[in-house]
């Protein structure tokens, strides 16, 4: 009854590595239309946080006494662990009889394809 998830997980850990060789994919849940047609599959990429998001993710702490003391603490906490960004990921892959005849990014934003809609022609001008 339900078919093609398999397949369509493969497909996003294949997209996933020949976009970023250092993405992670961890797939959290599969949704399968009736048959197979349609498949939607979620989880997060998750890759080492680069410097710039590093910054971002890292808030001063404003409390003298409070970063004071912790501060030995902190350093040897952040020092121990590796830093990973994680954000969410999914994709959808369409299936007919044949087997696949699609494959579409739907989250992160940085791997949506901007694609024209089937009733948009492309104009001349």
């Amino acid at each position: 009854m339900y078919k093609n998830p398999g397949a369509c997980e493969q497909t996003m850990r294949e997209s996933a590595k020949e976009l970023s060789g250092e993405d992670t994919l961890k797939v959290v849940h599969t949704g399968t239309s009736i048959h197979g047609s349609r498949v939607v599959v979620e989880g997060t990429l998750e890759h080492p946080q680069t410097a710039s998001e590093a910054a971002v993710a890292k808030a001063p702490n404003t409390n003298i006494i409070e970063a004071g003391l912790l501060a030995p603490v902190t350093a040897a906490i952040e020092k121990s662990r590796p830093h990973k960004t994680v954000v969410a990921a999914a994709a959808e892959c369409t299936y007919d009889a044949n087997g696949q005849t699609g494959f579409r990014w739907l989250a992160p934003s940085r791997l949506v394809k901007d694609a024209p809609k089937a009733d948009e022609a492309p104009s001349d001008e």
